[in-house]
Order: C-alpha cells, then structure tokens, then sequence
C-alpha cells in the first residue's frame, strides 16, 4: 500500500509540473513569437533602407567633409552618420570637389563602381572618354596620404579598367596611349625600387613597350573585350 501510495503521489507531482510548464509556455510563447517577428522586421526595415538610399545619392559627412557610397558592401554604417547632406549621382563630379572627397581608403572601389556606371549606358568612345576621366581621380593628390604615398597606387583592379578604357577608346591614338596612361596614373614610377614589388602580371605598367603589348592584343580582340566590359558595367552599376 506505502509503494501504491508513493507512486500516485510521484504521478501527480510530475503531472502537476507538466501543467505548470506548459502554462507557462503558452504565456512565454507569444512574447517570444513577437520578438522573433519584432527582430526579423527590424532587419528586413534596415535591408530596404540600405536597398532604398544606395539608389540614387552619396552621403556627405558634413563635419569630416568625406563623401561616402551607401551600400553595404562598402559603407555598412550609413545611420551613425548624424550630420548628413547628400550628393546625386548625377552631378557628383560637380559636387565632390576639394575640400570635399570620398572617403579615402575606398575611393578605389567607390570611383571603379561610378566610372562602370558610366559605362553601363554603352560602351562607346564618350562613354569611355568619362570613365577614363573618372579613374584619373582615383591617382590624384586629393587621394595620397599625409606622407604623399598615391593610396590607390595598388589597386590593380582600377590599373586594368583603366587599360581597357584607354585601349578601346577610337579618340586615343595607339601612339598616345600610354601618354594618356601615364598622365591619368599621376605618373607613378614602377619602376623604383619598392618595399611591396609588383606580381609579375602587372609588369606591364612600368613601360610603354609592354604596354603597347597589352593594348595590342586588346585591339586584336576588340569585340570581346568591348562585350566583357559591358557585361561587367551592367553588373556593377550603381
């Protein structure tokens, strides 16, 4: 009878707990469903704010001066920014001049993403004209540091956009080429001496013969290249 008894009295504590916890559950429940829904609104709120403001504008850090390009990809901060003005992209090369620039470190991507977007309308020679001068900004002082070291000086991927700018360019004679190269890299000297040499593959930036060499074979496949880099404006267009 004692071990009967001891183990009704188990069943009913256990049931008894069961009860509580699942009344507590049923309360716990909807507060943990409304946070859930609470969070994923939050994020999917911030999405559509970076997909709404990367559309159509730069933000201007109106106390440091610094242009930034809200995506996030390159600018993931874009609400810290407490005072803000904005540049469209339209008239930009207007707007973003001395004391203003783009934020330093990423100007590289941030004017290789503006000059596709040029290139996006069509890859034609004014198209071409307006990407070469854009890149040119990239090699420019407003871009070196405080010690006069060109922050972009190894970016190849601006060094290669602005090959195929030039050499695709019918208003650029062959023999001009490397002129319109050189000015538009500031000049940088490749060939001094350097604490991060070149890779072997970028060797054909320290002179014009291998420049040359490059723009040739552009030229022999013109169509090719003139489809890739179309290809790559539509995708990287902003």
């Amino acid at each position: 009878m004692t071990g009967h008894h001891n183990i009704s009295a188990s069943r009913r504590r256990f049931l008894n707990t069961g009860f509580k916890l699942a009344a507590l559950s049923a309360f716990v429940l909807p507060f943990q469903k409304a946070l859930g829904a609470g969070t994923a609104f939050m994020a999917s709120a911030k999405k559509q704010l970076y997909k709404f403001i990367s559309l159509d504008k730069l933000v201007l850090n109106t106390k440091t001066r610094v242009v930034h390009l809200p995506t996030g990809r390159i600018f993931a901060k874009y609400p810290t920014i407490r005072r803000q003005a904005t540049f469209g992209f339209g008239n930009w090369e207007t707007d973003v001049k001395p004391p203003y620039h783009f934020h330093k470190e990423k100007s590289g991507i941030i004017l290789e993403m503006l000059a596709l977007t040029r290139l996006a309308s069509g890859i034609n020679d004014r198209a071409l004209t307006d990407a070469h001068r854009i890149l040119s900004i990239a090699f420019s002082s407003t871009y070196k540091s405080k010690n006069g070291i060109v922050l972009n000086k190894y970016k190849f991927r601006l060094h290669f956009l602005l090959l195929k700018v030039i050499a695709l360019n019918n208003t650029f004679p062959v023999a001009q080429k490397w002129e319109k190269f050189q000015l538009a890299t500031g000049r940088i000297n490749y060939n001094l001496q350097d604490k991060k040499p070149l890779p072997k593959y970028m060797s054909w930036i320290k002179n014009k013969t291998e420049f040359d060499r490059k723009v040739t074979y552009i030229l022999q496949n013109k169509q090719d290249y003139t489809s890739r880099l179309a290809k790559r404006a539509n995708e990287n267009k902003l």
